[in-house]
């Protein structure tokens, strides 16, 4: 039934969210252990639920937004016509687990001396020759990162080809992102200044920041999927992070608000960082690159002091 969802959604859904779903899906499957899809209850939803929280130690919350959305998706499309009404009703509607209230222990914003700590680290990666896209990770999603807001994996998605100019501007062209729509992001100056398209001028064609060979085909989890988890677990073991703040994610929450600080308007801000916009009325505005471009040039540089007392930005 999964199976026949995915191929109806393909060109419906984002790819990362099918993936997401089939992994849930392949946990009820086999919490349901053969049994007919048209004979499942609630209560066997439930029970399944209940499993995932008390015997694999996944949160409430992570079950309740991920597993449960998702085979709840799926029995809703199967009671459809188009699907051919394959089942009368959807056992995971209004399904469950309480959730303990949660209060959060600081912002999810970096603080100066955790900007420092990661960028100087970055800056300090040592080159890898055995593998060489690993330590380019090291060395630019970090700073990509914090003059972006991109996600992680939209950054280490980047190919040789996606960084252009056009008009005079260079910007990075994110084509795997996690709603599935691509943008382009300028490039900050900063950047430009710290060598990254030198960088990219002297990378092969094909992606920057992993290399294809080292990696099997049919793996569920991606090349820029691994790459991002490798920097997240890198960025712990150097930098003495806060546990509660997020080694990758952190720096869309900085982004935004070093650029609300900067004036740079919200139309925009939600643009650069790929975030929905809020009102019907703003989908009819789509900024132009060099409307981008300008809002980037407001975005204040980082002022991270070397150890030799020189100043990188």
């Amino acid at each position: 039934m999964f199976e026949r969802w995915a191929s109806d959604r393909a060109d419906k859904r984002a790819p990362n969210t099918i993936k997401r779903y089939r992994g849930s899906i392949r946990s009820f499957d086999a919490f349901a252990n053969g049994r007919d899809a048209r004979t499942l209850t609630g209560d066997d939803v439930f029970a399944w639920a209940v499993g995932r929280r008390d015997v694999e130690g996944i949160s409430s919350r992570a079950i309740n937004k991920n597993d449960l959305v998702a085979v709840s998706s799926i029995f809703r499309w199967a009671t459809g016509r188009a699907a051919g009404q394959l089942v009368a009703g959807n056992p995971a509607s209004g399904i469950a687990l309480d959730e303990p209230r949660i209060t959060a222990q600081r912002e999810r914003t970096f603080r100066d001396s955790e900007i420092a700590a990661i960028l100087m680290a970055a800056s300090q990666a040592e080159p890898d020759d055995a593998n060489p896209t690993r330590s380019a990770v090291r060395r630019w999603c970090p700073w990509l990162a914090a003059y972006s807001g991109a996600r992680i994996a939209e950054l280490t998605n980047l190919r040789r080809e996606d960084i252009r100019t056009e008009a005079g501007i260079t910007f990075m062209h994110l084509r795997v992102t996690k709603t599935g729509e691509a943008r382009t992001v300028p490039i900050h100056r900063a950047l430009i200044e710290l060598g990254f398209l030198r960088f990219v001028k002297a990378s092969v064609a094909g992606p920057l920041f992993y290399d294809p060979k080292r990696h099997r085909d049919g793996s569920e989890t991606t090349p820029a999927e691994v790459q991002g988890r490798s920097l997240s677990k890198w960025i712990r073991e150097t930098v003495k992070l806060d546990p509660g703040v997020h080694p990758n994610h952190g720096w869309r929450h900085t982004w935004k608000t070093r650029a609300l600080g900067a004036g740079i308007e919200e139309r925009l801000r939600d643009a650069i960082t790929g975030h929905s916009v809020a009102s019907v009325g703003r989908r009819y505005e789509t900024p132009t690159l060099a409307m981008l471009a300008n809002a980037m040039i407001k975005f204040p540089r980082y002022e991270i002091q070397q150890k030799d007392d020189s100043v990188s930005t």
